[in-house]
């Protein structure tokens, strides 16, 4: 059995800074409706809303090609994969 623990994604402003450069061919900037922010309840409490315009880029950029969904590569993803020794 494969298991998938430990996911880490990008940092909220990591995710501003992608969309920001995703925007940038067609100067679209001011269509961005995604946004970081902080609660003041501690470290460790960032996050990250992703707004109904980008993600709606995000899938047409995705369904279009690799050559439109260049945004992906910008995105660290870690995660630790449990699995048998022959996989």
């Amino acid at each position: 059995m494969i298991k998938l623990e430990h996911v880490v994604l990008a940092s909220p402003e990591q995710m501003e800074f992608i969309i920001e450069g995703m925007r940038n061919p067609m100067n679209s900037w001011e269509k961005s409706d995604s946004y970081a922010g902080h609660e003041y309840m501690g470290t460790g409490n960032e996050y990250f809303n992703l707004g109904s315009n980008d993600h709606s880029l995000m899938q047409r950029l995705s369904k279009a090609g690799t050559d439109h969904r260049k945004y992906m590569r910008m995105m660290p993803v870690y995660v630790r994969i449990t699995a048998p020794i022959y996989w």
